[in-house]
């Protein structure tokens, strides 16, 4: 089965209590966010963008066209289960030498990533080079429970629900 919910239950578990109100409360202290994570990672992080968009944060999507240049007083928030891929480590370099702040969602304390910048939120899950078995399918665990924890982030902004829905695409 590849939704186990106990598993996710226990990587909730093993987060600090406070992880998704830090996470906030760091996204709250700065004027734009950007994004970035690669392949299933980085769907989980625009789910994250599309929230902020919705809670009327200045928020850009690492490669799409129309994002501009990370400078100093802006936030990347990074995801790499791994910590090891070439894209995220040489986006989250780029960002520090541009002054910018770095958040780091990662399931590997020790990796090039967090060689860069420390794991703010570290998830106890595999990795896809160390998942074993079926239930963690090359990392699915990592990112089910990242995307769970931006929604928790999302939701510790305290914003105005109703605003945010007046806000949501209406072009679908």
């Amino acid at each position: 089965m590849i939704y186990d919910f106990e598993a996710l239950a226990e990587v909730f578990r093993q987060l600090p209590e406070d992880a998704a109100e830090r996470a906030a409360s760091v996204i709250c202290d700065h004027r734009r966010v950007f994004v970035y994570g690669a392949g299933r990672s980085g769907l989980m992080l625009k789910a994250l963008a599309m929230r902020l968009s919705q809670a009327d944060r200045t928020v850009y999507v690492v490669g799409e066209t129309v994002t501009p240049a990370i400078t100093e007083g802006d936030l990347l928030v990074l995801a790499s289960a791994s910590g090891n891929t070439a894209s995220v480590c040489r986006y989250a370099e780029t960002a520090k030498e541009a002054g910018a702040d770095l958040l780091i969602l990662t399931a590997s304390q020790k990796s090039k990533l967090t060689e860069i910048s420390g794991a703010d939120v570290c998830f106890r899950t595999p990795t896809k080079d160390d998942a074993i078995n079926p239930e963690s399918l090359m990392g699915t665990l990592f990112e089910q429970a990242l995307l769970l924890f931006c929604d928790r982030v999302v939701l510790c902004l305290n914003d105005d629900f109703s605003a945010m829905r007046k806000r949501h695409a209406n072009l679908e």
